[in-house]
């Protein structure tokens, strides 16, 4: 494999590096670019490949590799500023390029052969099955989360002698609960209690210990002390499981004795942040599904797919090996898999999500996360480096650095940010090149990368969300870094909060970044107006840098309604489902079919006159059922229940929203069996969301997404300034 990669290398940087005439140029980008228009509706195929299919997919990597490759030659030879004052940035910019460049090709290599791994069938007899034990470490979670996550525990399909369940508390550690603060000692001694009890009612295992040494790592570990099972399910606080997660994992690592890890992927059903303040949850493919639908496909095939820190099923006698989870960095699951894989031992992924999980609800939350990542990532880079790991296998190697140096992406983002305004600005020279150089061989470029990069990813990344999401997030995780490489040991695990309400609508506080970057852009565009008049000469550079500045722009412009943080007062979140509903009002049976079921209410579709009756007749019992289920009917007789809204729904039909509290166990249990039981609705939602919608359509949403919404954050910052005004 090696062999053969480096000799296409050599070909292509050979092709690339062939003098050409500007007609030939032309006339050569624009055939290739036709025959990767062609070729696409060829490469296309599910897995796994035929062997048709992956030599047709190599072939046009290597094709659209060709444009690129002769971009950067020509970038390299032709274009780097030679006035000493412009080098250092158009330095910094070729930098940036390049190492975009870098990790493009490595991710390529990552995904040249993704596996879709199939599930093992579990042995017949069920007596004979391992034992397992679940861990769900929580921190300062709320105690609600944590009994949705129990009970869907409680509920998975797995011989209930072979199975115990452990809550792994580190908010009421005898360091919290004795720490000099009286009030924060008392609210850790309250939590312990309100948990224990939480945890005897349900019937599992509540554990904590001394200290809150090593974060999540130490609090693993801790229970690893305690826990005799042959393997461990590891599940975030809000992570809800379905029932056949393990019988859908436990089949390779039985199969395989020297598999250690079976991940699954992380699926939510709330939307992160941008996605709810710019409304485009269940609209387009989600933030992480890039990663977990095709990146650790990809890793599983060069056996590097690892450790996500919950939704997976470890070997505890891997653990022991190494002296259990890892705690040098704070991103203790890629760091224990990398230490695993170093030992000889295999990993497995499945795409099939198995957890239904939250996302952040602010934007402030989201950035604490990510900030988590890639501090974590980072430090492994620095302290753990693969390139230095006795054990791995070359492949391994570049999967896993291809992991840690994504994370190093502000970097590069930011010296695109600020790169045009060394010009606009100051009038240096940091590309020199004229627009029609740029056309001729930049523009192809940029267009290969987008057909190549929509063939690759577009079923679970659209073109350019990648640079929106990376541009803004910059803002904010460059300084994070930086702390890192100046003191790679002192970074501390910090908790993302789930669970947050929020009862207006506000202005992110972290907005003043953006505003001064919006603000540089603004300044850059008008000196470059400025520029195009009193400088003829320049014009063609100039038209070049302002349709740069111009893009960054309208990625600000994107930024300001993702910063515009949208009210959030449901406390539960809603499932979309198909039940039957059976509601019993003033003497009268009502049947109607509902399509969405919260631990709180359900949204059911019935009859006009059915809706008329329940306007005026309040409901005596409500019970649902669902068709595949072995639960059964579930009868909530004993629950009040409210009719909340009554709105038209189509010709003939009402939505009803109706008020539900499920305040007996068994009540809530069945709930939570109806919402979260089926990995198979995680999977048809997964495959609803991600779907291909093509370079053009996906340009268009962005330029969309980047004006619709910008005018909600000015309008409210406009009317906080007069009320600041009125104050005064």
């Amino acid at each position: 494999m090696l062999y053969l990669a480096s000799i296409a290398a050599c070909l292509l940087v050979a092709l690339a590096s062939l003098p050409l005439e500007q007609n030939a140029q032309i006339q050569f980008s624009i055939a290739l670019l036709a025959l990767l228009v062609l070729l696409r509706p060829l490469v296309y195929g599910r897995l796994p490949f035929t062997s048709r299919q992956r030599f047709l997919r190599i072939l046009f990597i290597l094709l659209a590799l060709l444009l690129s490759v002769r971009y950067f030659w020509w970038r390299t030879i032709h274009t780097l500023p030679t006035d000493p004052f412009s080098l250092l940035p158009g330095l910094l910019l070729y930098s940036a390029e390049l190492f975009s460049f870098v990790i493009l090709l490595i991710g390529i290599f990552v995904y040249i052969q993704p596996l879709n791994r199939p599930i093992l069938p579990m042995p017949a007899d069920r007596s004979n099955w391992p034992t397992v034990d679940i861990l769900i470490p929580t921190y300062d979670e709320p105690e609600n989360l944590l009994e949705l996550t129990l009970l869907g525990a409680l509920a998975i399909d797995y011989p209930a002698n072979r199975i115990k369940i452990w809550l792994l508390d580190d908010g009421a550690t005898r360091a919290k609960r004795t720490q000099a603060d009286l009030k924060q000692a008392r609210q850790a001694r309250e939590r312990g209690r309100r948990l224990r009890k939480l945890c005897t009612r349900l019937g599992v295992h509540y554990l904590t210990r001394e200290h809150n040494n090593s974060a999540k790592a130490g609090n693993l570990n801790h229970a690893l002390q305690h826990i005799q099972g042959e393997f461990i399910l590891i599940l975030d606080a809000d992570h809800v499981p379905t029932r056949d997660i393990l019988i859908n994992t436990l089949g390779w690592l039985l199969k395989d004795p020297r598999i250690f890890l079976v991940q699954t992927p992380h699926f939510f059903v709330s939307p992160d942040p941008i996605e709810k303040n710019l409304r485009t949850f269940q609209r387009m493919p989600s933030e992480q599904e890039m990663f977990y639908t095709d990146i650790q496909r990809g890793l599983d095939f060069w056996n590097a797919s690892f450790f996500c820190g919950a939704a997976a099923v470890l070997r505890r006698s891997s653990l022991d090996e190494i002296g259990g989870f890892q705690g040098r960095t704070i991103t203790e699951d890629a760091e224990t898999a990398l230490a695993l894989h170093g030992r000889g031992y295999r990993s497995a992924y499945i795409w099939r999500p198995m957890i239904a999980g939250l996302q952040p609800e602010s934007f402030t939350s989201f950035i604490k996360q990510r900030s988590r990542w890639a501090q974590g990532m980072t430090q492994i880079l620095l302290l753990s480096n693969p390139l230095r790991i006795r054990g791995l296998k070359w492949w391994q190697r570049l999967s896993y650095l291809n992991s840690m140096l994504f994370w190093l992406f502000p970097f590069a983002r930011l010296f695109f940010l600020i790169s045009p305004l060394f010009y606009l600005l100051f009038g240096l020279g940091i590309y020199n090149a004229s627009v029609a150089q740029f056309l001729v061989i930049g523009l192809p470029h940029f267009v290969s990368l987008l057909i190549l990069n929509d063939y690759l990813y577009g079923n679970a990344r659209w073109i350019l969300i990648s640079e929106f999401y990376e541009q803004l997030l910059s803002l904010f995780l460059i300084k994070p870094l930086i702390e890192v490489f100046r003191h790679p040991r002192t970074p501390q695990f910090l908790v993302t909060p789930k669970g947050e309400l929020m009862e207006r609508d506000y202005i992110s506080p972290l907005a003043k970044p953006v505003y001064l970057m919006l603000a540089l852009a603004l300044l850059g565009i008008g000196m470059g107006i400025w520029r195009y008049f009193a400088f003829p000469d320049e014009r063609d550079t100039l038209i070049l840098i302002m349709s740069w500045e111009m893009f960054n722009l309208i990625l600000l412009l994107g930024a300001l309604g993702a910063l515009f943080e949208r009210r959030q007062l449901r406390h539960n979140v809603r499932i979309p489902a198909q039940y039957l509903i059976e509601i019993w009002a003033g003497g009268k049976r009502i049947l109607g079919r509902a399509n969405d079921l919260s631990l709180d209410g359900v949204g059911f579709i019935v009859s006009s006159k059915s809706g008329e009756w329940l306007k005026h007749h309040p409901p005596e019992w409500v019970r649902l059922h669902s068709p595949r289920s072995k639960f059964g009917w579930i009868r909530t007789s004993r629950l009040p229940a409210q009719v909340r809204n009554i709105c038209p729904y189509k010709k003939g039909l009402k939505k009803i929203g109706l008020k539900i509290q499920p305040s007996l166990s068994e009540d809530r249990r069945a709930i939570v069996f109806l919402m979260y039981s089926s990995s198979r609705r995680w999977r048809n939602i997964l495959r609803r969301r991600n779907k291909r919608i093509g370079v053009y359509r996906a340009i268009s949403f962005l330029f969309k997404l980047a004006f619709r919404y910008v005018t909600d954050h000015l309008r409210l910052r406009l009317h906080l300034a007069l009320d600041g005004l009125k104050r005064h």
